[in-house]
């Protein structure tokens, strides 16, 4: 019931300032106590009565009980001079102040002194003088409103010159202060006592006890503001902002911050910390964001991709780690930091965006390029698994560890269309290198459209080095070609490359003498002939051979014709 008292205690105190004038009340039990004063009051040393009021000022006390009408109160006046008339009422009838009324002031004055704040200012000064800070202290404690005792504090702090004990000590009072108004404004206006060294942990210790999430943010910004260059109010601000449940006023303050530590690594890592406790995906990337536009610690980045990776939003996710993406370094903690971020988000779309950032970052290493193979290949849709590798497909893949994985992602494109493009792509960047074409080709071998292979395989047929295992690889992908139109393409496209080897035309002329349709072969065969070197031994015997293939009269005599024409 008390409780419900000086709640409604403030509401009447708030209302009624407004007009200059001040009422108080609250029950304890079945006791009504109501107070009203205007103007400025100052009570007795003894608190049992009142010693001045300002010219034309009053103050009444009165209790009640909640069952009878009328009970007891006391009023004093002052007129224009400050002179002042006391009535005492009982029972609705007036009279003298007898013993029974002083009984009665000596028990609700200094209760009602203490619930209202009124006459604090020269009532907090004749204590300290009579019994120093201590029993200013003393007093605080015995305290139970909320805003008579920020009053009290304030007055207190801001009036007396106080050393750094007794300033730690009064906050210890202005903790238990239930209002988080009040304490929200008590803090804002002894601030600059404490934003000091040795003094911020005491402030920021009473800023972590307030409930409500708008005033503790509001109360961590006011301190903030104030304070914007001290590396411990930055760090106790973001220690502080953890408790706060809100994850948008708890985003709020944590940004300010990231705004204002200029890579500080402890306070990075109080930010981080408390970044951690945001629910919201939103608000947890907008903070982390912040923390890697202002940091350049590498232990920091690590913290920030380690924290992004419980970002449960994929869209989010991805977001924080293509702005990651720019900071990457290359060493091996950053590596997994990152790669193990990427391995959680679960778009393919959002993945292979991360994976793109990635690769626009100069300078990787074959590490990195292997570990984005790897990624790219657990993508799931082949329009995206194939978007990344064809980016990719420009970087250098001449390292064994960045080809072998490369590959294993290309091999894993089911769709004939998407392979199709990668390898085309690769072959067009990587055609100087044999070790690059091979896998091409072994892996065009997999496919299964032969009008999709085909494509593959006219832009490999660059073959101009007699390499052996290449040449291999290639024309066994070409004997997978079931279409005999399309055979025909690799091979014409083959015979036109300039500087081909002997070695490749002998290839496709034992390429050209499986071909089953002796149309198709004798164009294959014509073509030979019209290529420099035809008129190499081995050349003609491999011609001789293939010419022993052909069933047509027809097209055998159009070869022999082309060949005496020569």
């Amino acid at each position: 019931m008390k409780t419900a008292g000086v709640s409604l205690l403030f509401a009447l105190s708030s209302l009624s300032l407004a007009s200059g004038h001040s009422q108080y009340c609250w029950t304890e039990g079945m006791q009504r106590f109501e107070v009203s004063a205007r103007g400025t009051v100052e009570f007795a040393d003894d608190d049992r009565d009142v010693k001045s009021l300002s010219a034309g000022g009053y103050f009444r006390v009165e209790e009640n009980y909640l069952l009878v009408l009328d009970g007891r109160s006391y009023e004093v006046s002052a007129d224009g001079l400050g002179h002042l008339l006391r009535t005492y009422t009982y029972h609705g009838h007036s009279g003298r102040l007898d013993s029974q009324g002083q009984a009665w002031l000596m028990r609700v004055m200094p209760d009602a002194i203490r619930r209202t704040g009124l006459g604090a200012g020269p009532r907090l000064q004749r204590i300290v003088r009579q019994g120093g800070p201590a029993a200013a202290l003393s007093e605080i404690s015995r305290i139970d409103s909320d805003e008579s005792k920020r009053i009290y504090i304030e007055e207190f702090i801001t009036k007396y010159g106080l050393g750094p004990e007794n300033l730690q000590s009064v906050m210890l009072q202005a903790r238990r202060i239930g209002s988080d108004e009040d304490k929200r404004d008590l803090l804002s206006s002894v601030a600059p006592y404490f934003l000091k060294d040795g003094l911020r942990e005491a402030i920021f210790q009473v800023a972590g006890t307030i409930g409500s999430d708008e005033d503790r943010e509001s109360t961590l910004s006011d301190l903030v503001e104030r304070d914007p260059a001290s590396r411990e109010t930055l760090k106790l601000a973001a220690k502080t902002a953890g408790h706060i449940g809100s994850d948008e006023e708890k985003a709020k303050i944590l940004l300010k911050i990231a705004d204002r530590f200029k890579g500080d690594r402890e306070i990075g890592r109080a930010v981080l910390a408390s970044a951690g406790t945001i629910g919201s995906d939103e608000e947890r990337r907008r903070v982390l964001t912040a923390v890697l536009a202002a940091s350049t610690d590498r232990e920091t980045l690590h913290e920030t991709l380690r924290s992004g990776a419980a970002i449960g939003s994929d869209e989010e996710k991805a977001s924080l780690l293509m702005q990651a993406a720019p900071r990457y370094l290359e060493d091996a903690v950053t590596r997994r930091a990152f790669f193990d971020a990427t391995a959680t988000v679960g778009s393919d779309e959002e993945r292979r965006k991360v994976l793109s950032a990635l690769l626009r970052r100069s300078g990787l290493t074959d590490a990195t390029l292997a570990d984005i193979a790897r990624s790219a290949k657990s993508i799931g849709s082949d329009e995206e698994k194939a978007g990344v590798l064809g980016e990719m497909a420009s970087a250098n893949l001449q390292s064994p560890v960045v080809r072998a994985a490369y590959f294993e992602a290309a091999n894993s494109i089911g769709s004939d269309e998407e392979r199709k493009k990668v390898l085309v792509q690769t072959a067009h960047h990587a055609a100087g290198s044999p070790e690059v074409a091979l896998e091409v080709a072994r892996s065009a071998k997999q496919i299964g459209s032969d009008a999709e292979k085909a494509a593959v395989l006219v832009e490999v047929g660059t073959l101009n080095r007699p390499d052996e295992k290449l040449l291999d690889a290639f024309f066994a992908a070409v004997s997978s070609v079931g279409s005999e139109d399309e055979r025909h393409n690799i091979l014409s496209a083959v015979l036109k490359r300039p500087g081909l080897t002997k070695e490749t035309v002998i290839r496709v002329i034992e390429a050209a003498s499986q071909i089953n349709s002796d149309e198709v072969k004798a164009e294959i065969l014509t073509q030979v002939l019209e290529s420099p070197g035809s008129d190499d031994p081995q050349v003609r015997a491999a011609m001789k051979k293939a010419l022993n293939s052909i069933q047509s009269d027809g097209e055998y005599r159009r070869i022999m014709s082309a060949y005496t024409k020569r």
